[in-house]
């Protein structure tokens, strides 16, 4: 991952540009320091042999108080270098670096910025304010991404590459297994999934796949009852899927009290911990979870 993080550097460095002063610490074939960015670069590997010019030399090296110690320029390339150069003046101080996205200057560097700005922008997917929320647990949004996308190893989905694979339903053992069969029109898991919407007071709600998906953008009550139908949605689909996983993995079969009962546990530590990080929505969305006293 760093040495992933470390191939980026080339696209972040267009953001980088360097203030020169003396230029005493700008060296001049590695640093930003002339809008045609890194010398070593925009004139070529063999530039310094050309040139001339040492390989570690700094800026202030080339400066004298007859002026700037410069060659013949010999391409249009070194003109238009040199007649930048030419213009500039070294002053007392020290050279300072600082970040520039969309012309805004800042002597701090922000990874979202900088992000966003080399990132390809696409269109916002319908599906992703059901997803990423202001009460959301990584884990469950993560699953629930996936299956959004349909890209967790169901039977059906396996079969599509093995022919040798069993795809009845591991959770009720009568239909084949699919995202949409798991989510919810199996009777396990609807009966779980009945369990955490009872919770609300309303009077209905959707089993199906896309009807779950259709409904919860515009699900009755207000936008924290909203995010509490999202949070016991996706914790739903990850405990569900972690209950599939544990009897094909594990041999181990829980019953549906004991998954809703883990929901319950991973929701109400997820409010805890907004209350007490002073979040005001925290004792809110608790009040869904926790059962009265």
């Amino acid at each position: 991952m760093f040495r992933k993080i470390l191939g980026m550097r080339p696209k972040a460095l267009p953001f980088l540009k360097i203030s020169v002063k003396n230029g005493e610490s700008t060296f001049f074939w590695w640093d930003p320091w002339t809008p045609f960015g890194p010398l070593f670069t925009y004139l070529a590997s063999d530039g310094p042999s050309l040139m001339g010019i040492p390989i570690d030399a700094t800026v202030a090296d080339l400066r004298t108080t007859s002026g700037w110690l410069l060659p013949n320029a010999r391409s249009d390339k070194q003109l238009l270098l040199f007649s930048y150069i030419s213009s500039l003046q070294l002053h007392d101080g020290s050279d300072v670096a600082c970040w520039s996205v969309e012309d805004v200057p800042s002597k701090s560097f922000k990874a979202k910025i900088v992000f966003n700005a080399i990132r390809t922008q696409r269109q916002r997917k319908a599906w992703a304010p059901l997803i990423w929320h202001k009460a959301v647990i990584p884990r469950h949004a993560t699953t629930a991404w996936l299956f959004t996308l349909n890209r967790n190893p169901t039977f059906d989905r396996i079969a599509t590459w093995s022919s040798d694979v069993e795809t009845v339903c591991l959770l009720c053992g009568s239909c084949n297994e699919s995202r949409d069969h798991l989510f919810f029109t199996c009777s396990f898991s609807s009966a779980v999934w009945n369990s955490i919407m009872s919770r609300f007071g309303i009077a209905d709600w959707p089993l199906s796949w896309s009807e779950v998906l259709l409904w919860l953008p515009h699900a009755p009550g207000n936008n924290t009852q909203r995010i509490a139908f999202l949070q016991g949605w996706q914790a739903s689909v990850y405990e569900l899927w972690r209950e599939r996983n544990r009897r094909l993995h594990d041999g181990l079969t829980w019953p549906a009290a004991r998954v809703v009962k883990l929901i319950l546990s991973s929701l109400r530590d997820k409010c805890s911990a907004m209350e007490a990080q002073g979040l005001p929505r925290g004792p809110l969305l608790a009040s869904f979870w926790f059962d009265p006293p």
